[in-house]
């Protein structure tokens, strides 16, 4: 007998279509059309919104260079710091530049440090204060030079900061032309009473002359700027140190003190002891001349290498000479012991001449009596001191 076996056959999905599950296609559908549509239109805005960014930059740049002079590199950075797409703002605020005495030089120190402002309203923000300054007397070049200087005094309040400030200096300096020497070295019309007017203040207290407090107003203006605390610390300083108050070695002791960080400080007195200077020595040194500590490692060591190794001065001798420090090596120093160096090596003098009077006196004094005194013995000794020739020229 013969078994058939029942064969099974695969099944195949239904050609009838589930309605409920169509209608979510389409649901989707549509939803994702309205989705595309929208991406589409934000990337059609974002496109926009940077094609128009892009040619406001590029109409900045082009204003920048061709009516502030700037070049291409600063005009680019410089835009990226102010938006304007038409001429009217900026052209407003150089046309009142120009007419208080700004030069081009002066436009563009002026823009660069402070771009916001040349799309400044100029009725209310910057004439005011333009029409101030030269109310009391500071105008044309002067005030150019100021503002180019410091631009950020024009965002100031005129009430509030810039008249307040300027009547502080005027009682202080007394003079117009002190005033204006001040401004032009210092941002003193930002905010007087919160550094500068306790500052002052500090050094009166302790018996600092006005003549004192004037001369660091006009010379190094920003360091009664500097934050009250920090300031009274170096006046405490100085004062430990020995220095009277009522005396004007104090103002440059201030001064070397409060413009030489501590870590200089401590770089600069080790080089002094590496030449040989006890604590006295500098001690001593420091006070007959404080800004031996403002100058630069490269020229502490170049100066003291040539007493020291050259001229043969003992550390000691140059430490109670500290002012030769003061002096340039190029323009005075080595024209000078070059003079002298050929006088001793001609035997025309017996010994050197101190370090004092070989740096200290006047071109006058040592021509005279140095140079013109010895002529005939050595023709070229005025050649040597003027630096023509060398003393390593034939004959010397």
């Amino acid at each position: 007998m013969i078994c058939c076996k029942r064969l099974q056959l695969p099944s195949f999905p239904s050609n009838r279509i589930d309605v409920r599950h169509s209608q979510k296609n389409v649901s989707f559908f549509l939803h994702s059309s309205s989705f595309i549509t929208i991406c589409f239109s934000s990337v059609k805005f974002v496109s926009y919104d940077r094609e128009k960014h892009k040619n406001q930059h590029s109409y900045a740049v082009s204003y920048l260079i061709n009516s502030c002079g700037l070049s291409p590199e600063i005009a680019t950075t410089v835009s990226k710091k102010v938006n304007f797409e038409t001429p009217e703002k900026p052209d407003s605020v150089l046309v009142l530049l120009r007419e208080h005495g700004f030069t081009n030089t002066h436009i563009a120190k002026f823009i660069k440090k402070q771009p916001d402002l040349l799309v400044a309203n100029v009725e209310n923000t910057l004439l005011p204060k333009f029409e101030f300054f030269c109310s009391v007397g500071i105008s044309g070049a002067d005030l150019a030079d100021i503002l180019s200087s410091n631009p950020s005094i024009l965002s100031r309040s005129l009430k509030k900061q810039i008249i307040p400030s300027y009547n502080f200096l005027k009682d202080l300096l007394s003079h117009n032309a002190k005033v204006v020497t001040a401004l032009k070295r210092g941002t003193f019309l930002h905010d007087v009473q919160k550094n500068v007017v306790p500052n002052v203040a500090a050094l009166r207290a302790i018996g600092v002359q006005q003549s004192g407090i004037s001369l660091l107003i006009t010379c190094n203006p920003c360091l009664l700027c500097d934050d009250a605390e920090k300031f009274d610390e170096s006046v405490k300083k100085v004062v430990s140190m020995g220095f009277k108050p009522s005396k004007l070695a104090f103002i440059n002791a201030i001064v070397a003190v409060c413009t030489t960080s501590n870590k200089s400080w401590e770089q600069k007195l080790e080089i002094y002891r590496s030449w040989g200077w006890s604590e006295n020595d500098f001690s001593f040194a420091f006070r007959k001349y404080p800004r031996c500590m403002t100058l630069s490692i490269d020229n502490i060591t170049s100066k003291m290498d040539l007493f020291v190794n050259s001229m043969g001065w003992e550390p000691s001798t140059i430490a109670k000479v500290s002012t030769a420090l003061a002096y340039s090596l190029e323009k005075r120093i080595i024209p000078r012991w070059s003079v002298i160096k050929v006088l001793l090596l001609k035997g025309l003098i017996k010994e050197k001449i101190c370090l004092s009077t070989m740096v200290s006196t006047s071109d006058k004094y040592f021509i005279d009596n140095y140079v013109t005194k010895y002529e005939k013995q050595v023709p070229h000794l005025l050649n040597i001191f003027q630096g023509k020739i060398g003393l390593s020229d034939p004959g010397f």
